[in-house]
């Protein structure tokens, strides 16, 4: 039988993948033959200092980077740090973590097995301007969001901490950007064999509701319970103390009932005994609520009635 001509596009693709191979050959041999930069090259690399803006900025985020390799804990609580001040801190540290080579492969983390961000603002509110109510916008959502995939993506986080950092859910949906944003860290990190778990989550000190509560340990619960080794299920505790979660007892009480889609779910309270918290995959602190809801933003703006009697 005639061999079948190739089509030139077929052709032109091998071709193409062949030099693309052969590229990225190339880059590999050159990157593992060159001298990983010092930090003081680091700090003074162009891309670096477009993202931090000066190179004090530099400095302070490598040495944090350096400390949390150091002590497998990377920390920023009480930086005070919000929006783009935070921001540029996490950028370079990912920056950092990539031109010293500590993330290889896709799938490479960094030895970071503790990540404590509290008593930074991570979501700046503004007032509806009629109702006064808090609103989020998608760009002041960004350094949430990227901390957050941060933590998932480039860190071996079991611990994580975010206390009192001025977070409150806003529509309490699944429209909800910020509750769905912090729900995911009690979501498993990566897929497959490199699936990994936070076993502590610390949101105490912030605002959220009940709504919040009940659904944050719905979903740490049946991303668990769906865990291969039922042996060896990932456990949390989560920490919700210190927020505006009204009737916590109620909240506990509704879950193991089963008042939700999917069943009942197995979680203890804090202040249960230890034969008890050991016995459930999710043991949560709901103590020490403060007693109001989330109290409104004064509105900076006057309906237009009002307005034009001023």
């Amino acid at each position: 039988a005639a061999r079948r001509k190739m089509p030139k596009d077929d052709i032109v693709e091998q071709d193409s993948g062949d030099e693309k191979t052969a590229s990225i050959t190339v880059e590999k041999h050159v990157e593992e033959n060159t001298p990983v930069p010092t930090d003081d090259e680091l700090v003074k690399d162009q891309s670096v200092l477009k993202t931090c803006g000066t190179e004090e900025v530099a400095r302070d985020s490598i040495e944090i980077l350096n400390k949390a390799l150091e002590r497998k804990c990377l920390s920023l609580k009480g930086k005070d740090l919000q929006d783009e001040a935070f921001m540029r801190v996490v950028k370079a540290m990912s920056i950092f973590a990539k031109m010293k080579r500590l993330l290889p492969t896709r799938t490479s983390v960094l030895p970071i097995e503790e990540v404590d961000v509290s008593c930074n603002n991570l979501c700046i509110f503004t007032p509806h301007p009629i109702q006064g109510t808090p609103e989020v916008s998608a760009r002041t959502l960004q350094p949430l969001q990227l901390v957050v995939q941060f933590i998932r993506v480039s860190t071996d986080a079991k611990i994580v901490r975010m206390e009192d950092c001025h977070l409150q859910g806003t529509t309490h949906d699944k429209d909800d950007k910020l509750e769905q944003e912090v729900i995911r860290l009690v979501k498993k990190f990566g897929a497959g064999k490199e699936a990994r778990y936070a076993k502590e989550v610390s949101l105490a000190g912030n605002k959220f509701e009940a709504d919040f509560a009940r659904k944050i340990i719905e979903s740490a619960y049946w991303e668990r319970i769906r865990h291969p080794d039922k042996d060896n299920m990932p456990k949390l505790r989560l920490d919700l103390s210190r927020n505006r979660i009204r009737n916590p007892d109620r909240v506990i009480d509704d879950l193991r009932a089963g008042q939700n889609a999917g069943g009942s779910i197995d979680v203890a309270r804090e202040e249960e005994s230890a034969e008890a918290k050991a016995k459930a995959l999710i043991v949560v602190d709901l103590r020490d609520q403060v007693s109001r809801s989330v109290t409104p933003m004064r509105s900076t703006y006057l309906p237009t009635a009002k307005r034009q009697q001023a």
